[in-house]
This record gives C-alpha cells, structure tokens and sequence, in this order.
C-alpha cells in the first residue's frame, strides 16, 4: 500500500463505559519552545468526540479530505456515540510526526454491546503550528484511502401480537415505504407536500415540513408506510410524477386489523426512535415499533439481526478480521387478553357513535382486558390515556367509603334541588325532581348528588383518596403492558373540593379504564389491576386486593338496583347491574357534559364515556345496551 503503517489488534466487543473527558495538556521541548502536538491530538479526539467535525478536521492539515472521512465513517458505521480515550503520546524524532495512541469505543446501530477499536492520531509541525497528520488508518489501523466500513444487517421476521386464543392481532401483508429525498426535491418541494397533505398519508405536513428542514439534505426522511394495494390504487398516481425526490421501497409490514391503536404501528427507524430504550437492536431503515405494543416490546417482536460489521478497500472485498459477527435471533410473539370477537363489537359501536367517545371492556375475574376502541379510530387512545371527571359513576367509590364510616343503603338521606357547601350551589342532573324520604340507596339508585354531599361530613378530607387507592387501585402505578392512565383522587383541600370529589368532580380524574376497573372490581368483589399483555407477564403488576365482602355485596345490590329501577332502566335484562354519570366541564366559557357509564354482565365489565354527551343514560346508555347485547 505504498508505505508502513505500525500494526494495531482490531475491534473486539466490550462493554460501554463512562465516556471521559480529555484533558488538552502540552509539554516543552528541550529548548524550552512549548510543544502543542499532543494537546492538539487531544483536542481532535474531544471535538470528533462531540461530534464536531468541522472543528476536528480544522485541526488537520487536509480539513476537506478530514471532514469527507469522518462523516463517511459515521455514516457507514451507523455510529450512535463515539468515545475517544487518550493513551500515550510518543514525541516524533527529528523530523517524524509524533504519536497520540487512542481507544474508542463505537456504539452503532444494531450492534448491542460496544466496539473497541485501538489507533493512533499522528502530529506534524506545519510552519510553526501543530497539525493533526490526516491519513486514513487514523480510524482504524487497517484502514486505507478510499476504503470502507460495512454495517450490513439482515433482520429476522417479527413475530406475532396475539390474542388470547392465539389468534393473530398483527399479521404480515405487502407494503410500501415512503420516504423523501430532500436533495431532489428542488423546485418541486411545495407540490411535494400538497400531494402529501392528501388523507390517504395521514401527515401533519407542518411537522414533515420541520424535520425535513432538519435533516441532512441526502439522508431519506420517511414518511409512511401504505399497503401495497393502498399505494398502487391511491399514492402511486399522486407521487410518481416527482422522479427521485420520493424514495419508493418495497417491505414486509405488520398490520392489525382489529385494535389498531392498541397494537400500534410498525415504521421505518429514524434517529430519534433509535436513541430510545428497545431498539439497540435496530438500525436505520429497520421495520420497527412506532407506537402501542409493537414499540413497546420491538426488542422482542423484532429478534436480533444477523449483522457483519467488517472493512472493505476500494475493490468491496473484506478487509482483515471483522469488527462484529453475530448471527441473529428471530422474533417471539407476545400474547394478549385481548378477545377478537368482543374487540370487534367494540370497535362496531363506537363505529356508530356520531361523538368522540371510548369504551374499555374487562375480565371480571382476572381483570384481562378483552376491547377497547375509540371513536374516531384513528385518534388518540382515551380509552386507556383520557383524563376526565367521571361524575356519577365514582359514586360506586364514594358509596364503598360512605358504607365503610357506616351509612347502610337504607338510611334516611333526603335529595334535595340543591345544596350550598361554603357558597357555592351543587344541584342534581335537571330531570331528577326532590325526594324527601330518599334513603342513601336511593340516591344511588337515582343518581342524586346532593344526597351523596350532604353525607361528606362523614369522611376525612383524605378518605376518598384512601378508599380509591387501597380498595380500587385508583391513583396506583399500574402495569398493564402498555402506556395507561390510572386515575387521580387527591385530599380534599377544603369544603367545596370534599363536596366536588363526592360526586366524581372536581380534581377526580378517570380513565373509562380506571372505570371499567371499578365496575369489575364491584362485580368480582376483588380489584384485580387490569392488564393486556399475559406473555411476557408485566412485571410491575399490582397486587390483587378483595373488597371487604360486606361491603362488596352492598355495591353490587345496589347497582343492580340502578338497572332494576334506576336511571340505567334502560340495561334491564341486558346487564346485571349499573352506574350512569354525567359529568360537568367547561369549555371556552360554556358548561358542557360528558355522558358515562359503567356495567357488568357475567365476567364481562364495560365503560363507556360519550364526550359532549347530554347525559350518561342518554348518550352512553345505548352504547353499552348494544355492546352487551352482542357479547
């Protein structure tokens, strides 16, 4: 190759350590002149360290050929961090450069543990000025002009999402990869993007239009991934006219067809995914999880690739030892709770509402969540994440806390129009007239809220906080197996709060799945925490907990009664029993309603919250009526 080069081990795995700091020190020469060579071979480690090229290559004596090599080898490498440790520095005779020793240890994509590799960084002096001496084994020692790193990766199969017969949520089907060009995309850039804003890509183009401004001009930014009969029919037409600046490829996707939001999506990895925990598996161009389960266990479902990290000179043949060789694992399935048919039914009512609404259904016994859907379908998933006031439904909550201090179901609890708690006026839903020999059952069978508050004198400002938390696991880290909100009853911070949180308002906070919860938990007479994912098993799962049976056996009589004769009439003979709430919120000055529900039948417990909803029996009524009718 024209010249010796000293002869360094090459790369071996080892484990990732703290990166440290290089400290730029100098030293003098025997006539007293300071020598900078090894502070400036420092400094080139720190700023390629940094990932400054500019800075590095501005420290060599070929800036343009520096900075051509550095970036190549990041690229090449698919390199995520870099760590450059100064070892000995060796002062040159006479004329020859002298010697900065280095280790790094690469961290690359798809690579799990980091490389080492040991080389050397020469310095010359150049008219007075201590120069770092570019030549290419600087990477690596082995290294030649016009040679490359190779990061060549073949990904395994992904494996199933599963139902909990074992039926297939996610299988295989033909698909396009869309990505942009940015380079390419020239004077055609707008009508790019107004091509791109067409429903069938489902882009926020603002957001595409940043981070394409963001990225380096040749690397591709994706876009979507459409089936393939989606993209022949639809995108194909629309796209085809603009030549290179949109990057077609063919893949292998992973598609649900029921529960779309909770299995997620599977995508093509950027660089933001890959800095994320899961995916060191994964490289750039992979098919990985984006959202829902398939993020969520991608280092599962995705396996391990065969991957080969070698040398190649100018001609592509491999160079020396490779860097890392590993054969690579396929992918294994995760089994959910999940129940198609009942998923499907699910998804067909809320497919029917004509408002934004959720219902979450679960396994009385074991607390497996068999559906949840959303409508619109292809919006957030509130029926895990929605933060909402339950309203009346939490008065299953409150009355399990009202019975604990001792109020019996039969006790005189007259519901009157309206009640005044420290000034402020709390009255009841507008069809509900007074019932002056009401008893506390009731109220509940009826729904009155100034009843329930005009029994608040009866617990501490932190007794719901309690009873929610220890006998229904409200407010508790759950660990279902995907992203949740699990609910938030805070102390009471005076009156008018006690008042408000006795009828699930105020800063009571739900989810329809805290509340299909709660539905089971009357119904089992156990809080069994809700979970989706039984294989691999979530390992920060709650402890199951029984309701004192006393009390459980109170709450069940009385939601029976609220279908018997109460304002869930309408389930009678569809559910065993129920709870209605209709709960306030304000928007934009207006007062506006949110209609729930909640109900049991055999194993199966449901919410159902209606956003904008007049009222729980009028909006979601009919929603759980025609979901329980079907399962």
């Amino acid at each position: 190759m024209g010249r010796t080069r000293r002869r360094i081990p090459s790369a071996v795995p080892v484990a990732l350590s703290v990166v440290v700091a290089l400290a730029l020190t100098g030293c003098s020469d025997d006539g007293g002149k300071k020598d900078t060579s090894e502070a400036t071979a420092k400094e080139f480690l720190a700023a390629w360290q940094a990932n400054d090229i500019p800075k590095a290559a501005a420290l060599t004596d070929d800036p343009a050929k520096a900075t051509a090599a550095l970036n190549d080898a990041r690229k090449q490498l698919q390199l995520r961090q870099g760590e450059y440790t100064a070892e000995g520095y060796t002062k040159g005779k006479d004329d020859a450069p002298g010697s900065l020793a280095y280790t790094a240890k690469l961290t690359v994509a798809g690579v799990p543990e980091p490389l080492t590799i040991k080389s050397a960084v020469p310095v010359i002096d150049k008219d007075g000025k201590a120069l770092v001496h570019w030549q290419a084994n600087i990477l690596h020692p082995q290294f030649d002009e016009g040679w490359k790193f190779s990061n060549v990766r073949k990904t395994p199969d992904r494996a199933s999402i599963l139902d909990r017969n074992g039926g297939n949520l996610a299988g295989a089907m033909p698909a396009v990869s869309i990505s942009l060009w940015p380079a390419k995309m020239g004077a055609d850039a707008d009508a790019i993007y107004a091509a791109l804003s067409d429903p069938v890509f489902d882009k926020d183009i603002p957001k595409l239009k940043e981070q394409v401004a963001k990225s380096n001009p040749d690397n591709a930014v994706f876009v979507v991934n459409l089936s393939k009969d989606k993209f022949d029919r639809i995108a194909q037409p629309k796209l085809s006219r603009f030549g290179a600046a949109i990057v077609i490829k063919d893949i292998t996707l992973q598609t649900s067809t029921v529960a779309k939001q909770i299995v997620g999506q599977v995508g093509e990895a950027t660089d933001e995914i890959l800095q994320k925990p899961g995916y060191e598996n994964a490289g750039a161009g992979d098919q990985v999880g984006t959202s829902g389960l398939q993020a969520r266990y991608q280092a599962q479902l995705g396996g391990t690739p065969t991957t080969k990290v070698t040398i190649k000179n100018a001609n592509g043949a491999e160079v020396g030892t490779p860097l890392f060789e590993k054969a690579g694992t396929p992918g294994t399935p995760i089994k959910t709770t999940l129940d198609q048919k009942i998923q499907t039914e699910a998804e067909k009512v809320m497919a029917a509402s004509d408002k934004n609404a959720s219902i979450v259904a679960i396994d009385t016994k074991t607390g497996g969540i068999l559906a949840a859907a959303n409508n619109p379908a292809n919006g957030a998933n509130n029926a895990f994440n929605g933060r909402y006031a339950p309203g009346s439904t939490f008065k299953t909550v409150t009355a399990a806390a009202l019975m604990q201090a001792g109020l019996k179901p039969t006790d005189k609890a007259p519901c009157e129009n309206t009640l005044v708690v420290n000034g402020q006026t709390f009255k009841n839903y507008d069809d509900l007239k007074p019932i002056p020999d009401a008893t506390f059952g009731t109220d509940f069978m009826q729904s009155c809220n100034t009843g329930f508050i005009a029994q608040a004198d009866r617990l501490q400002d932190d007794t719901l906080t309690k009873v929610a938390n220890e006998t229904f696991g409200i407010g508790q880290q759950w660990d279902v197996g995907t992203t949740t909100f699990d609910g938030s009853v805070p102390p009471a911070a005076s009156k008018n709060d006690k008042a408000a949180s006795m009828i699930g308002q105020g800063k009571v906070q739900a989810s329809p799945l805290v509340m299909a919860s709660v539905a089971a938990t009357v119904d089992s007479g156990t809080f069994n925490q809700p979970v989706i994912v039984t294989d691999p098993a979530p390992p920060g799962r709650v402890a199951a907990k029984p309701v004192d049976p006393a009390i459980a056996g109170q709450l069940r009589a009385l939601m029976q009664s609220v279908v018997e004769g109460g304002t869930a009439a309408q389930l009678k003979g569809v559910a065993e029993g129920a709870k209605t709430g209709t709960a306030e919120f304000s928007e934009n000055g207006q007062v506006l309603t949110n209609g729930w529900m909640i109900a049991f039948k055999g194993d199966i417990a449901v919410a159902v919250i209606v956003e904008k909803g007049e009222s729980g029996g009028k909006a979601a009524g009919p929603i759980v009526k025609a979901f329980l009718s079907a399962v």
